[in-house]
């Protein structure tokens, strides 16, 4: 990014939600955004996979304003884990599988994905595993008209069905969406993978799995990771970049921003929030 401002479309004129970033991520780094509510890291991420475009300066790829790029190359490219993912009213296996389209049916590949984004403990449990249906099977009966029109027959017919439905917990459709994104990943296209918060609703042994998982598939990829609980990343990470109020405050490695003091000796920004994450483990 280069001299990046940017105002979400209806806001205040003078409202920027995000105000001169300048940064530069290499080809296979791995990078993790930190800072408080509302300091602009999601929208950084909104405007990396081109779903705005910033209102002043550049986002450069290879050297090429995004807005150059084909769009579709981009999205092909992408692998995106994000705090509003949709849980659709098939079976886990296709909730999972349509990660990737072109081999949706392969459960090997499938129950794969499944381990790795956690889902398959719980499908396990479930008396028909992979085929448990998310939703009443009667919305199956639209076949392929269930996507077109206003969408009111599907919830007509999902109003009046009788079926009983297969409910999973917010956890267990996060670790069907991480699933999902591991599926993605099986297409082979993908170079960047940008996780937004993708375990708000885990555990920390889940979470620290799901971690786990997504680091090993870097190989060859560029990684950006949005979190809050971030000690366990951010000493691993290449680029670490501290938002705060819609300012890029800082940006280097954990050891080097650790060392940042100010005028007074006031502690920098990331320091601030690492010490907060460790207080709790280090206080007696």
């Amino acid at each position: 990014m280069k001299n990046v401002k940017f105002s979400y479309p209806g806001g205040k004129s003078d409202g920027n939600a995000l105000h001169d970033i300048s940064f530069s991520i290499k080809p296979g780094q791995l990078v993790v955004i930190v800072g408080p509510n509302g300091s602009g890291k999601s929208t950084l991420l909104k405007l990396l996979t081109r779903l705005f475009d910033c209102t002043s300066g550049q986002v450069l790829v290879n050297e090429e304003d995004i807005r150059e790029c084909k769009l579709s190359d981009l999205r092909s490219a992408t692998a995106v884990l994000a705090q509003d993912y949709q849980i659709f009213p098939l079976s886990l296996a296709e909730n999972i599988g349509m990660g990737n389209p072109e081999v949706v049916a392969d459960q090997k590949l499938i129950q794969d994905s499944a381990r790795k984004g956690g889902a398959d403990t719980f499908i396990s449990k479930r008396v028909d595993k992979y085929s448990t249906v998310l939703e009443p099977k009667a919305i199956h009966l639209l076949g392929q008209a269930a996507f077109k029109g206003d969408g009111s027959e599907i919830a007509q017919i999902y109003c009046n069905s009788k079926e009983e439905k297969e409910e999973i917990s917010g956890g267990e459709q996060q670790r069907v969406a991480a699933s999902r994104t591991f599926m993605r990943l099986t297409c082979g296209e993908v170079k960047l993978i940008i996780a937004d918060e993708p375990s708000s609703n885990l555990d920390p042994r889940g979470e620290s799995e799901m971690f786990r998982n997504l680091l090993n598939e870097r190989q060859g990829k560029t990684m950006i990771f949005v979190t809050h609980r971030f000690g366990h990343l951010t000493k691993q990470a290449d680029l670490i970049l501290c938002m705060k109020d819609g300012h890029l405050v800082e940006q280097g490695t954990h050891d080097k921003l650790m060392e940042i003091r100010g005028e007074n000796g006031e502690r920098g920004e990331y320091c601030k929030l690492y010490e907060i994450q460790a207080r709790p483990f280090t206080d007696v």
